[in-house]
């Protein structure tokens, strides 16, 4: 294996022949699937070759199965990618150009290997809609999702919470950056993935229900407060959050 490729867990629920594993089964990077019991019998078949991460019990959310990677991939970087990632692309010429997922997180190590990326806490890359207009290499202080990294002895006293799953990643992006840590958003490279909800397997179900993500929405207004998080509805009427990344440059002095 790459020096270069940290790590990589993908926590997957009802989803065995998941793109991500694909894409990285193609490209020869190595993964650990995390699974619950009920599911191993299924992504064991599918996938007889590679690492498994079985977790405690059944049917406990997606923060469980984060909490469960945290606890045994620390001290140092590593990659927690959903199972759902369509395709990965490098930003030329202000066009999305498919990439490998090698090529992807070698980069991503290379860039965050230096002296002055010391108060990183979480990585990630950039949704492929919005990477090819980016004018820098990366954005800081915002959110992580889908493709993302976690510095696990940077963020050892930061956990996911349970009671705001289906936010759950956005919560704790705010935690790492509460905490005095940064984040970064790579957009040179990029990936494309299905809207939330969409698909079966995952967190279609839980999508589904009625009423779940304007409670968990409320949660993270309740915790952060409204200078941080807003009720946000969307045109097709779903209720979602907005944050003000603004918040955390503010407290750090920096511009933008």
């Amino acid at each position: 294996m790459s020096p270069k490729i940290w790590p990589v867990y993908i926590p997957s629920k009802g989803r065995p022949g998941g793109k991500t594993m694909s894409l990285l089964a193609d490209d020869g990077v190595p993964f650990t699937l995390v699974v619950e019991p009920q599911d191993e019998a299924a992504y064991r078949r599918q996938w007889p070759r590679v690492d498994f991460l079985i977790l405690g019990a059944n049917d406990k959310g997606l923060p469980f199965s984060r909490n469960s990677i945290k606890a045994v991939a620390y001290p140092d970087w590593f990659w927690m990618l959903d199972d759902d990632i369509e395709k990965v692309y490098k930003t030329v010429n202000k066009r999305n150009v498919p990439a490998s997922v090698r090529e992807a997180m070698e980069y991503v190590a290379g860039l965050v290997d230096v002296p002055q990326a010391a108060g990183l806490g979480q990585v990630a890359l950039e949704y492929q809609q919005f990477a090819w207009r980016s004018p820098q290499p990366f954005v800081q202080t915002g959110y992580c999702d889908v493709f993302v990294a976690v510095h696990g002895g940077r963020t050892k006293a930061l956990w996911y919470v349970p009671e705001l799953a289906l936010k759950e990643d956005r919560d704790f992006t705010l935690q790492v950056l509460a905490s005095g840590l940064q984040t970064a958003r790579i957009t040179r490279y990029s990936f494309s993935a299905p809207k939330n909800g969409s698909n079966a397997g995952g967190l279609f179900k839980a999508y589904a229900e009625t009423g779940r993500e304007l409670a968990v929405s409320k949660k993270m207004i309740e915790k952060w407060g409204p200078d941080v998080c807003k009720l946000n509805v969307k045109a097709d009427g779903r209720p979602d959050i907005a944050i003000n990344w603004k918040h955390f440059k503010k407290l750090r002095g920096v511009a933008g």
